[in-house]
């Protein structure tokens, strides 16, 4: 109960918080200082991946142990690699199509949506261990495929589980569902109600970011993002947890730097 009402009551303040994108938050090698580091004089506003990058997640669990105000929107599975037909054995969607996935997630199959279940109660025992003010988002899928009979099912079992977080509809190429926060990528997202921007996609350095903060400015949130935050490199395609996640901690000073200039308090 002490979380559902933390949750709640500070949701309803948040309003155009500028943060960073950490999806690659949870792979092992992600220097957890370094995030720490990048929200010195600032509340932690962020978001990352559940479970792609490992099942464990040590760096949110230290994050959202912080005392200090915490703003965070989480993504449960991951629809990137649903789509491309290249998510990990140990994801959500292995080994299924968007349509494939779409229809078993509206038949309630047990295999499935034992999966989600499973990665949905993991983040919520993390959340239980949380100290000081936190508004959560939560996301059934990063930039969802599905369609929208089975985000409505993801949704309400995500209700069920993570009752205090608000829920979020992050979208790749369908239109948000209705009564939901609606999250969408890139630099120039177009929103028409409650709202997250995410970067996610485009290299944040290359970003008129003064144009991107105008165009989020009634956002929950508004993040920035780099590929390293994803620990993309140049070269093919390597699976997440495979992926070298070791980063100096100058990448995150200078992060924190686009953050400042991310704010709603700059000009």
């Amino acid at each position: 109960m002490r979380l559902l009402l933390l949750v709640v009551l500070f949701a309803t303040t948040a309003q155009a918080e500028a943060g960073i994108s950490y999806l690659g938050l949870c792979h092992p090698q992600f220097k957890c200082s370094g995030v720490l580091k990048s929200f010195e004089g600032k509340p932690i506003v962020t978001g990352w991946l559940e479970n792609t990058f490992g099942e464990s997640c040590a760096c949110g669990e230290k994050l959202l142990k912080q005392k200090k105000r915490k703003v965070i929107r989480v993504h449960l599975s991951n629809s990137p690699c649903l789509r491309n037909r290249r998510c990990g054995k140990h994801e959500v969607f292995a080994g299924e199509t968007v349509n494939s996935a779409s229809r078993k997630i509206i038949r309630k199959d047990p295999k499935l949506i034992g999966k989600y279940v499973a990665v949905a109660q993991r983040f919520k025992a993390r959340l239980e261990q949380s100290r000081g003010g936190l508004a959560c988002y939560v996301s059934p899928c990063l930039e969802c495929d599905l369609s929208n009979r089975a985000r409505r099912v993801l949704f309400r079992i995500t209700r069920d589980i993570l009752p205090g977080c608000v829920l979020v509809d992050s979208v790749h190429k369908h239109t948000c569902l209705q009564g939901f926060t609606c999250e969408q990528h890139g630099d120039k997202p177009r929103f028409t109600n409650a709202c997250i921007a995410d970067l996610d996609g485009i290299d944040g350095k290359a970003v008129d970011l003064r144009d991107y903060r105008k165009r989020t400015i009634s956002c929950d949130m508004r993040l920035y993002w780099e590929p390293w935050l994803n620990c993309i490199r140049e070269g093919p395609f390597i699976e997440p947890t495979k992926r070298v996640c070791r980063y100096p901690l100058s990448h995150y000073k200078k992060i924190r730097r686009r953050l400042w200039s991310l704010s709603s308090t700059q000009s």
